[in-house]
């Protein structure tokens, strides 16, 4: 509004309402610091400074941050990665570090993991996932209940539905009572859907036409009745049993193969009368029954007969005479038959040594020795006893007719004991051993007084009473190469040592030893001489392995007889008896400066051993023939001990074993003697040795 236009107003008068009065304002001056204040902090300032924050870090972020690509089978899975993961095209865009991961599909089973992203590169995870398992629906023609194997495996299945069948190709199989297996090769496609299978079933059975005379037999089928003859049964393939019974008649069994589809008719089948039953019992119970000589059984007993026949029936019973009867049955015929079978009895006469000793007959005291007793004629346990003694036992079966006779000879505890222990025995190289139980005090050496004596053969007072087994001939050839095969005993003068059955010579005392303790490996016993490589340093007293007899064992067996002691093997007086040895006779004398020339053993050296006769204990060629190693070192007394000696088996150690006996070169009487002593610890071709064993 302009100055000309104003319009005064008067006292009084009511301002028109279409003026209104100006009225001034105030002026204040522009504050430029809070402006710029209130700009700063103003809602767009912090828009932008949050934009520019936000832009910053995602710059940061893409620069740091890598690509996780994850390549799935199937190829749409989703894929979900715990974490600050951005999806990003077909993979995540994630920091460095561990993520958990869950790939998930339809119709596949969920897969979880953890993968690690580095800083250095980028990273592709493969994840297959497995498809759930599939179902399958056997539809079946005929509709009939089935069973379904899946590999050969049967699975559970509810009117043909066979569900959670791992997904791949799978040989299927439906099974079902009276029709053929049907097999099929069937891809499994998974992903929990559900297949269908159409299974055209064959007929597994064949018509079989049945028939018999008698008609009206029940046939029956693996227990199952079928029906009765003549009849058409339905019979599942396979090779069946057809039973056709009837009353009064016995039962056929036809075997029948059936093929599946293949109808056939069987033979009439003609049912012969049925057998009659004997329902047989005895007094007493348990005899034997036999029928026409073949044995049947024992009562009490049902035994079937063939009607129309006559049949002998015989029982019988250990002390009871036997019961005939002809019997003649009619078919299907139950007939009951007691026998009372009568008691035999024979009489036995038992004696003792010694005498009056308890007789025990079957376990109960019947008796003394010296009775005759009535037994029935039946086994019978017999036990003579006697305080002091081993019991004796026999059985006996008395016979009517005669009177029998036992002799009980009762052995102590000892006697018992060494009745165990065999007499003789063959060791595992082939020799003979025989066993000895001396019990005798005697003298060995000889007087100074005797002709021929020499130094050594003191008088030793000696008590042997150690049981040992002795070898009835010297080792051979043979016996000693089988522990070594390439030795040979040489020869003399072209006169051969060698043969098989001749005594082995050229060994040494150890290589004897040696042959001991591999004899005894060989037959399961303890070593008796201790050795250190190829040294024997000692012997065991103990043990029951292969030794060389001791000299007290040599002298003993080759000297005492009646209580005294021989001179000479063949007695006391001179000169040589015919064959009793073999010496340096009249056949040496080519080899030997000196013979017995009125005396002939027939060999020019060694001879077969046992080729003469043997002494009164068994053994031979304790003279003559080779003499031989002995156990005992080499020692040589001071004159007759007044100390008897008791199984002595001589010092553990020393230079020179003792050799006894004489040999082929000797005819002299000095070495012709059985006291005669030698000594020595190498090999000789006259010199052998025989093998001895303690019994423990």
């Amino acid at each position: 509004m302009t100055a000309k236009e104003a319009v005064p107003v008067r006292d009084g008068d009511r301002a028109d309402d279409e003026f209104s009065v100006i009225q001034p304002t105030g002026f204040s001056p522009v504050q430029v610091e809070d402006r710029a204040r209130q700009m700063l902090f103003s809602t767009r300032a912090l828009v932008i400074a949050g934009s520019m924050l936000f832009g910053l870090l995602v710059l940061v972020y893409l620069l740091v941050a890598r690509s996780l690509i994850f390549e799935t089978q199937p190829a749409d899975a989703d894929v979900k990665v715990r974490g600050f993961a951005i999806p990003l095209g077909d993979g995540h865009l994630v920091l460095p570090g561990d993520y958990e991961y869950t790939v998930t599909a339809t119709g596949y089973l969920p897969k979880s993991g953890k993968v690690s992203v580095s800083e250095e590169k980028n990273s592709r995870h493969a994840v297959k996932l497995e498809r759930l398992p599939g179902h399958l629906q056997v539809v079946s023609d005929p509709p009939v209940p089935v069973r379904i194997l899946v590999d050969g495996a049967e699975v559970a299945s509810e009117q043909g539905l066979a569900q959670n069948i791992p997904a791949g190709r799978k040989r299927i199989t439906v099974l079902t009572d009276r029709y053929l297996p049907f097999t099929r090769e069937v891809d499994i496609e998974g992903l929990d859907n559900t297949q269908h299978l159409q299974v055209k079933l064959r007929p597994a059975w064949a018509n079989v036409r049945i028939s018999s005379n008698p008609p009206g037999a029940t046939v029956t089928v693996g227990g199952e009745v079928l029906g009765t003859t003549p009849m058409t049964a339905e019979l599942i393939q396979g090779d069946r049993i057809v039973e056709i019974s009837k009353p009064q008649h016995k039962t056929a069994e036809i075997p029948v193969a059936v093929t599946a589809g293949v109808d056939q008719t069987l033979t009439p089948v003609d049912l012969a009368a049925a057998d009659g039953i004997l329902r047989l019992a005895s007094t007493p119970e348990g005899a034997s029954v036999t029928v026409n000589g073949e044995f049947r059984g024992r009562t009490p007993l049902d035994v079937e007969l063939e009607p129309g026949s006559t049949h002998q029936v015989r029982l019988f019973k250990d002390g009871y005479s036997a019961v005939e009867r002809t019997i003649d049955i009619a078919a299907g015929v139950e007939r009951e038959m007691t026998i009372d079978l009568s008691a035999v009895f024979g009489k036995v006469r038992i004696t003792s040594s010694p005498a009056n000793a308890e007789v025990y007959i079957d376990g109960r005291l019947a008796g003394s020795a010296g009775e005759t007793f009535t037994l029935p004629a039946r086994s019978h346990r017999i036990v003579v006893r006697k305080s002091g003694f081993e019991d004796y036992e026999t059985t006996v079966v008395p016979s009517a007719k005669l009177e029998q006779s036992i002799r009980a000879v009762l052995l102590t505890a000892e006697e018992a004991r060494w009745s165990q222990v065999p007499a003789e025995f063959t060791h595992g190289a082939g020799g003979r051993m025989v066993l000895m139980r001396p019990n005798a005090e005697f003298t060995m050496g000889s007087s100074r007084r005797e002709q021929g004596r020499r130094a050594n053969e003191v008088l030793r007072q000696v008590a042997l009473t150690r049981p040992f087994y002795l070898g009835t001939t010297e080792v051979t050839n043979r016996e000693y190469r089988r522990y070594k095969r390439m030795h040979s005993s040489s020869h003399v003068n072209g006169v051969s040592l060698d043969n098989d059955n001749l005594p082995v010579v050229n060994i040494s005392w150890a290589d004897a030893a040696m042959f001991c303790n591999w004899l005894s490996a060989r037959d399961g016993l303890k070593p008796v001489y201790r050795t250190e490589g190829e040294r024997v340093v000692g012997f065991d007293a103990s043990a029951n392995g292969y030794r060389m007899p001791t000299e007290a064992e040599w002298a003993w067996a080759a000297r005492y007889e009646g209580g005294s002691m021989k001179k000479f093997p063949w007695g006391d007086e001179l000169p040589v008896r015919k064959n009793s040895g073999n010496y340096a006779d009249n056949n040496a004398a080519q080899l030997l400066p000196a013979v017995l020339r009125t005396y002939s053993d027939r060999y020019a050296a060694t001879a077969p051993v046992a080729s003469y006769q043997a002494n009164s204990l068994g053994i031979y060629d304790l003279g003559g023939n080779v003499s031989e190693w002995v156990h005992d070192l080499y020692t040589i007394g001071t004159g007759l001990s007044l100390r008897r000696e008791e199984n002595p088996v001589g010092p553990q150690d020393g230079d020179y074993h003792v050799i006894r006996g004489s040999s082929w070169r000797h005819a002299g009487l000095t070495e012709l003697r059985l006291s005669y002593r030698d000594y020595g610890a190498e090999p000789r071709n006259d010199v052998g040795f025989r093998v001895a064993r303690w019994v423990n």
